[in-house]
């Protein structure tokens, strides 16, 4: 699809404003030893690249790779066990983001440009975003699987459409969900490059990481010099 000068552009979270991978390895493996230990199940030990293979993908897909295959429907048992330690991390007071994503953010307000949040999370770990890591302040809307009641990734692509009454919307993720839901809803897709999938070729941009970067393939202003 053609991308033209957004008026919208609606971001994923994990994997690409929110550096997880700094952190969720090691509180992952910490969390399946406390499930372990209150179960008495046997699981294995993610190594890093297992671990950090599921950032992006939503419920099952993220907490089910955990767990034997016989014991996979436990899956809520290891989210409940594991996410407050995931709540704990985000308010630690540790800035979490890709560096360069608060000031890109405060770029785009100041060029009007309104931003959203879509997130296959649901709102207690939306809201560890939201004031932990400041996302509330620095974008003009958040969505998650709990919003409206209960809603898709495509359907939060549609709730920020409709809130900004956005003509010219983006959305710009690191997974296949990501391009998928922009698909359903027939907007332009930029890929956040990443070594967990490469949907490249069916993207309509790719980008790297710089602010300046995205603004350009965005067809934005680039943001001041630091």
């Amino acid at each position: 699809m053609r991308i033209e000068r957004p008026d919208l552009i609606v971001f994923d979270v994990d994997g690409t404003l929110h550096d997880a991978f700094a952190w969720w390895a090691p509180l992952i493996r910490r969390g399946l030893a406390r499930f372990a230990e209150l179960t008495g199940l046997g699981v294995l030990m993610p190594d890093d690249k297992t671990a950090c293979a599921v950032v992006g993908m939503k419920d099952a897909g993220v907490w089910g790779p955990f767990l034997p295959e016989e014991h996979r429907h436990r899956w809520p048992e290891l989210r409940k066990v594991v996410l407050p330690m995931e709540v704990e991390e985000l308010n630690s007071g540790r800035d979490y983001l890709f560096a360069g994503v608060r000031p890109l953010l405060a770029h785009l307000r100041a060029l009007d440009v309104r931003t959203a949040l879509a997130s296959n999370c649901r709102q207690t770990y939306l809201d560890a975003h939201r004031f932990g890591q400041g996302l509330a302040a620095l974008t003009d809307a958040q969505f998650c699987l709990d919003s409206a009641g209960g809603v898709d990734k495509a359907g939060m692509l549609r709730l920020a459409v409709e809130a900004f009454a956005a003509q010219r919307p983006v959305m710009v993720g690191d997974r296949e969900p990501d391009l998928e839901a922009a698909r359903e809803v027939g907007m332009p897709f930029v890929w956040r490059r990443n070594d967990r999938c490469d949907v490249s070729g069916e993207s309509d941009a790719v980008w790297d990481g710089p602010p300046a970067q995205l603004c350009e393939l965005l067809l934005l202003a680039p943001p001041p010099e630091e």
